[in-house]
């Protein structure tokens, strides 16, 4: 009896899995399949999952042929068994798609659905996520495809099994989708249906906005995270805005605010009983946590790589009453309670918080019902090579799916590594590559073809392929060269409507009208349902055709969307008004819930010529939402044009009532305000310039290729940190150079008041306006004329709702134009501390009161052309000028710049490889050496470029080599962080506003084994750790929380080069010569940088002309060596052998003159006998020779060398030249560290310091017979 059982139950499990001869079963999509093994159990096989995964294998594992493929195939049609089993209706349904017969896929695809109810295959979630995207994805390819598969679409919706919740979802939203479709009306009563059925919670409060608007406030913890919620908390101390509970609407599933927010975090939260214990699944869109009863049930990262796939969370809840709370990126969310299996849980909600909730509290985590999350977190642990190529493409489609495409590419990346990846898997790896975030676009077009090439070589009947091929060779060919390839492919796919359209938009481009039409004819024909290709032939048709084969073309597209605005559209351009109206009205009544149709009709009355009419639609809009602001501000400006100069005020008001937002209303309240304000302040050009001539005819003038005759600006500061300044100058051209530059103006900012040339006889031209030039030519421009502009430019608040404001940075003077009156006026609330920062010589403010508000006012009267001088720093810096704000601060700032310098870069784990690659000979603990060698890579990888992302500047090979160091150290833990430095050569802080700008370069802080390593990466010849000479030793602050202060490693390669060498002095005076010259630190820099651009031809010639001659004049050389180019730890060397025709030269008295070797020439930097602006020597320069001349035996000596010295403050020259036998050594060392000399008695001193610094070093040296 028990060997007949064991018989029997073999017997079937061999039926069970009908191979001719009983085989292993089939694993499941997690375990990879043997490909051969696959094929042979295959042959005569009938069971659906053997041939259904062998199809799988053929198009997605390595070694798979599309000639596998299709026996695969046809073999599945033999047995007419292909929807049997999950895998097999999966395969056929994927297959068909993928070979231009979307028919029999779209049919697959539901039958994957059915199968999948009732599967225990882990993967199942995932395959009937696959299927459902794909099977939305040929809604327009496949005629009427929901009404022939509505019965098993709407009978797995009501009763999924294992389909899992995400595919679920999607359906649910098709499936209301084509019911809205179908409604005549979507009121209240249908959208409580749909709401209803998709498990949406109702009654949902908003708060917010917490925090300081940055993106690292997201992880951040608020107030609104205890409750109960107050109906407002305490205000924000950085930005002044106070966080509250918001006013709301809500649109089926989406509730939003009516209030206007600012950006930030907000929360949204629900109550919600149940009856007894139950597990839910809790899903709120936009949440970066979500909590049950106060307990932490999810939380995701946009920081953490592939985390924004964790939307749901399973916990389990009592009886009773129970709180979920969600942090939100934004002032909207849908909040969804769903049963496990992704129905709706049918759970009423609340947002009445003032009952007790958890007395029986949630169990959170029960178990993560997101599909990939755990196949999401082995392959950031470097384990996606262990995915079969089955489970690589289904999580692959999935995290593509939820905008994650770089994750997707981790997935497939070792599927489709191998020479013979099979041509599917190419062509998915394709798509992914598309929008791979850690790819720059120029690599991911480079992936993508060579994904494509490779798919479509291995197979080619992939027509997407096919088709992109075609396309991208185009863009370089010419589109001509797409068309006939696009014929061939439209031709053998002729069920798929994208070939077709891409051919369709090439005739549109090539400007073939007969040919486009006759194409989109027969498309629209064929894909009756493809909304795209209906409206390509619309728009061909209204270019081309029939007026009523157009009106055929809208009305199916209308039936296909009812909500579509085609025949609205129409009506406008070509300007049928009482059409557009009609079709406004049928919208308004099929969907009551857009209340903004009301709004739009009046507007078409308007434009119709029925001001009166659009004024009544307008009152009866506003009637029935009050809170529409746009509305309002419509009817205000009516009333404002026609005379109610209080219109606009009155319709905020009355807003502001209403709850609504009011933005539009009060932009446009602020720029009539600001312009009304500044109305006293404005001047009467004219008589200025009749002012200035009367002047003149003093025999007064102003200096300068052109004057500046008014440079006038008055500025109206509000509480809330908004401004108008009215600018108004006058030029008077004085050269041609000055018309050269003042003919073309660009158009002024805000709101011009005048731009003209006033001749001197006092008649006016207008400037000419060119359509699409983006400047203003200054008609018939000459030397005696005027350019006079005025203008209003608005300034919104920073968000700090007056916190905070930076005013503009006026000056009274600048280089080339003299001016004649200038004037600034700053007018701001009384009660704020308002700080000023003047420089140079700027009178004192005359200050008056007006009322709540302050009038300061600056005047500078005839100063002349600013100079230009050599080596002057930013005119900021001496220029008389004058600055206003309040608020503005060293400490406020950091605030900011700490969540600004936080990188919110998903670590990749494929870039983790290559760091790990990178330094993998390196033990761990030895953080310093793993950082020098991730340094070398970039320097040596990386070229300078744009992009600041540190994942595409390595993949790229381009873009921020600072970027892209501090994401490789982040992937080998090596801690690194930005700090500001204070540069040496920095001015002293005016003010608080002016103290942030002594904190102007950033340099990198690593956390090694022993002291933090300082270092900049931006020079591409710069050693490891090099920090430049201006920066060493210097006040540093981390940007991380709490800002610490620091200094800066006070060591360092001198930015210099030191010379040695020996010169054998002939009788004659000329001298065979051996130098060395050692450039270290930023000289170092430069001259790696220099000999990495000259070519070897050119390099002797280089040396000898520009280096060689500036220290040994007339030598030539005979022999170089370069050593250390490539090794930047050390300095850079050049070994040179040369001849000097004349090293010394006679003298009359018949002596020998040594000539004047290694000249510097201090006194260039002080080429000015007296300065008017500070000089500014911006790096430092440190020079050392240690060079031995040796003269011939018959040759006097002389009997010593005086030594010299010069300092000026830190700044030396020290001669120590010393006879040593018959020999001169010349031993000297110039060093001039970075700084700036003032002018005055400082900059006298120096210029006395350089003179004697150039005496030490350029006096003779004799030699006698």
């Amino acid at each position: 009896m028990t060997s007949l059982r064991w018989l029997f139950r073999a017997l079937a499990a061999c039926a069970l899995f009908a191979a001719a001869a009983c085989g292993p079963a089939v694993p499941n999509a997690a375990t990879p399949a043997d490909l051969d093994q696959l094929r042979a159990s295959a042959k005569g096989s009938t069971d659906p999952d053997t041939l259904g995964r062998w199809l799988l294998e053929e198009m997605l594992a390595p070694g798979g042929t599309r000639d596998g493929g299709k026996a695969a195939r046809d073999r599945l049609a033999q047995t007419k068994n292909e929807h049997a089993s999950m895998y097999a209706a999966m395969a056929v349904g994927l297959w068909d798609e993928v070979h231009g017969a979307p028919r029999t896929s779209a049919a697959a695809y539901v039958a994957t659905l059915r199968r999948s109810r009732k599967s225990d295959d882990p993967a199942t979630p995932l395959v009937a996520w696959f299927a459902t995207h794909h099977l939305l994805g040929l809604r327009g390819t496949v005629p009427g495809l929901y009404d022939q598969h509505q019965r098993d679409i709407e009978a797995v919706i009501n009763a999924p099994g294992r389909v899992g919740w995400r595919a679920v979802t999607q359906l649910l939203e098709w499936s209301a989708s084509e019911a809205a479709d179908k409604a005549a009306s979507t009121g209240a009563a249908f959208d409580a249906k749909m709401t209803e059925r998709m498990g949406c919670a109702k009654e949902v409060r908003l708060a917010g906005p917490f925090g300081k608007g940055t993106a690292a406030e997201r992880g951040r913890s608020h107030a609104a995270e205890r409750a109960p919620w107050p109906a407002a908390w305490p205000e924000e101390p950085y930005r002044g805005n106070t966080p509250k509970v918001l006013s709301t609407e809500r649109h089926r599933c989406l509730v939003t605010s009516k209030e206007s927010t600012e950006d930030g975090v907000f929360y949204a939260e629900t109550y919600f009983d149940t009856q007894g214990s139950r597990e839910l699944l809790v899903a709120v869109q936009g949440a970066v946590a979500v909590w049950v009863d106060d307990a932490l049930a999810l939380q995701r990262d946009v920081r953490t790589w592939g985390d924004w796939q964790r939307f749901g969370a399973v916990v389990r809840v009592g009886a009773g009453r129970h709180r979920l709370l969600a942090r939100i990126l934004g002032d909207a969310a849908s909040v969804r309670l769903l049963n496990v299996d992704g129905t709706s849980a049918r759970i009423e909600t609340s947002s009445d918080a003032s009952r007790p909730y958890g007395l029986s509290p949630a169990t959170v985590k029960v178990r993560d019902p997101n599909p990939i999350d755990a196949t999401v977190r082995d392959a950031a642990a470097g384990n996606a090579s262990q995915l079969s190529p089955l489970m690589a493409a289904l999580a692959g489609e999935a995290a593509r799916v939820d905008g994650m495409s770089d994750v997707a590419a981790a997935f497939i990346e070792h599927v489709v590594t191998p020479k013979k990846a099979a041509p599917v898997a190419l062509m998915l790896a394709a798509l992914y590559a598309r929008s791979d975030a850690a790819l720059p676009d120029q690599v991911r077009r480079t992936t993508q073809r060579e994904y494509f090439s490779r798919a479509a070589a291995r197979d080619a009947d992939l027509w997407f392929a096919q088709a992109w091929l075609v396309i991208e060779d185009s863009e370089q060919r010419g589109l001509v060269e797409a068309v006939e390839p696009l014929r061939a492919l439209a031709s053998k796919f002729s069920t798929v409507a994208d070939v077709t359209e891409q051919l369709a938009r090439v005739y549109g481009r090539l400007g073939w009208r007969a040919e486009r039409l006759e194409l989109l004819a027969n498309l629209a024909k064929r894909f009756p349902d493809d909304e795209s290709a209906l409206r390509l032939y619309l728009g061909a048709l209204e270019e081309d055709g029939s007026a009523a084969d157009a009106d055929k073309v809208a009305a199916r597209i209308k039936k296909l969307e009812p909500d579509a605005e085609v025949d609205l559209d129409r009506a406008l351009a070509r300007r049928d008004w009482k059409a557009a109206i009609a079709e406004l009205r049928r919208l308004e009544k099929r969907r009551p819930d857009r209340k903004e149709l009301a709004g739009r009709i009046a507007d078409v009355l308007l434009r119709s010529g029925d001001p009166s009419a659009a004024a009544k639609q307008l009152e009866k809009a506003l009637a029935k939402n009050p809170r529409e602001t746009a509305v309002r501000f419509r009817l205000a400006d009516m009333s404002y044009a026609r005379g109610d100069g209080d219109a606009l005020r009155k319709a905020l008001a009355d807003a502001l009532r209403a709850g609504a937002k009011g933005g539009e209303i009060r932009a446009a309240l602020d720029l009539l305000e600001g312009a009304s304000l500044l109305e006293p302040y404005r001047m009467n050009g004219l008589a200025v310039i009749k002012e200035f001539e009367a002047w003149e005819k003093k025999g007064r003038k102003m200096d300068g290729t052109a004057a500046r005759v008014l440079d006038y600006a008055a500025t109206w500061v509000h509480p809330d940190g908004a401004s108008e300044m009215l600018e108004h100058e006058i030029l008077r051209m004085q050269s041609q150079e000055a018309i050269g530059k003042e003919a073309e103006q660009q158009v002024p900012s805000g709101f011009v008041l005048r731009l003209r040339v006033i001749k001197p006889d006092g008649s006016i031209l207008e400037p000419d306006v060119v359509a699409g030039k983006p400047t203003l030519t200054m008609p018939h421009l000459e030397v005696g004329d005027y350019v006079e502009i005025e203008h209003i430019t608005p300034a919104p608040s920073d968000g700090a709702h007056g916190k905070r404001y930076r005013g503009p940075h006026w000056f009274f003077r600048e280089a080339d134009k003299g001016y004649w009156r200038s004037e600034f006026v700053v007018v701001t609330p009384k009660d704020r501390e308002v700080e000023i920062e003047t420089v140079g010589n700027v009178p004192k403010p005359k200050e008056k009161a007006l009322g709540p508000f302050v009038e300061r006012r600056w005047r500078v009267d005839e100063s002349p052309p600013a100079p230009e001088e050599p080596d002057s720093p930013n005119p900021r810096e001496f220029l008389p000028s004058v600055r206003c704000g309040w608020g503005v601060s060293l400490e406020d700032t950091l605030i900011r710049y700490v969540d600004a310098a936080s990188d919110d870069t998903p670590l990749d784990p494929r870039l983790a490889k290559v760091a790990q690659e990178i330094v993998k000979n390196i033990p761990v603990g030895k953080r310093d050496a793993r950082a020098e060698a991730l340094y070398k890579f970039v320097n040596d990888s990386v070229q300078d470029g744009q992009d600041s992302d540190g994942r595409r500047a390595i993949t790229g090979r381009s873009g921020s080599r600072q970027s892209a160091f501090a994401y490789l150290a982040r992937l080998v833990d090596i801690p690194v962080e930005l700090a500001l430095v204070k540069s040496r050569i920095a001015p002293p802080p005016l003010g608080k506003m002016s103290e942030l700008e002594m904190y102007d370069n950033l340099v990198l802080r690593l956390g090694t084994e022993g002291t933090p390593r300082w270092l900049t990466v931006r020079d591409k010849f710069a050693p490891y750790g090099y920090v430049p000479a201006e920066l060493r030793g210097q006040p540093a602050i981390r940007l991380v929380d709490g800002t610490p202060r620091d200094t800066t490693a006070a060591l360092g390669a001198s930015d210099g080069v030191t010379i040695e060498g020996r010169a054998d002095l002939r009788p004659d005076g000329s001298a065979s010569v051996e130098i060395i010259q050692r450039y270290a630190g930023r000289m170092g820099i430069g001259m790696r940088a220099v000999f990495d651009k000259v070519p070897a031809s050119q390099r002797n010639d280089f040396v000898e002309t520009r280096l060689l001659a500036r220290n040994l004049p007339g030598a030539r050389l005979r022999d170089i060596k370069v050593e250390n180019a490539e090794d930047l730890s050390v300095p850079f060397v050049l070994r040179m052998k040369a001849d000097m025709p004349e090293l010394a030269r006679p003298a009359a008295d018949g002596r020998m003159v040594l000539k004047k070797l290694f000249r510097v020439q201090l006194a260039q930097i002080a080429s000015l006998p007296e300065r008017q602006t500070p000089l500014l020597m911006a790096t430092s320069s440190h020079v050392e020779v240690r060079f031995q001349v040796v003269a011939p035996e018959a040759m006097r000596m002389p009997s010593s060398l005086p030594p010299g010295e010069a300092k000026h403050a830190d700044r030396s020259v020290v001669v120590r030249d010393r006879v040593a036998g018959h020999a001169i050594d010349l031993d000297r060392v110039v060093d001039l560290p970075a700084g700036r000399v003032q002018p005055g008695a400082e900059y006298a001193a120096f210029v006395a310091f350089v003179q004697k610094a150039d005496e030490l070093l350029e006096r003779e040296i004799v030699l006698g017979k």
